[in-house]
């Protein structure tokens, strides 16, 4: 007795049959589901580099003014525009610009001056969520008085 091969399933012969018009409701709905995630991820991305664009501009603007006020030399109010240039070239507005201990004529080598600036973070937001609202970034340079 001559064995018989097992036959394999034509495509024809499927239950199941591949129609591409009914994938096009899946892709419909697959979309419906994915894009708000895909749109929220977009908009955390764009708001977070530019709390990193604000963070790296806080620094430069806290060591120009640390940079200004540690030279020989009355420098608080050079040290403040310094400060204030870097912010106001980089569109940072709210922010706030503390040196701690008071630079005076008297104040001798070596002391350690502290510069802090501080912005807000609540305008960055890009979109229709803010994940930075009330949020405050802050940066800290030290310097040697010379």
């Amino acid at each position: 007795m001559k064995r018989k091969s097992p036959q394999i399933p034509t495509p024809s012969a499927c239950h199941f049959r591949y129609h591409p018009k009914s994938r096009a409701g899946a892709a419909t709905v697959e979309t419906a589901v994915c894009l708000p995630f895909l749109l929220l991820l977009i908009f955390a991305g764009v708001e977070f580099a530019n709390v990193v664009f604000l963070k790296q501009t806080l620094n430069l603007a806290a060591f120009e003014a640390a940079k200004s006020i540690s030279s020989p030399g009355d420098n608080n109010s050079l040290a403040l525009q310094s400060a204030a240039r870097v912010m106001t070239s980089r569109r940072a507005p709210n922010y706030t610009i503390s040196i701690s201990p008071a630079v005076t004529q008297d104040t001798p080598r070596g002391t350690a001056i502290t510069v802090t600036v501080t912005a807000s973070a609540s305008n960055l937001s890009f979109g229709p969520v803010s994940f930075m609202s009330g949020q405050n970034v802050s940066a800290v340079v030290r310097m040697a008085r010379l």
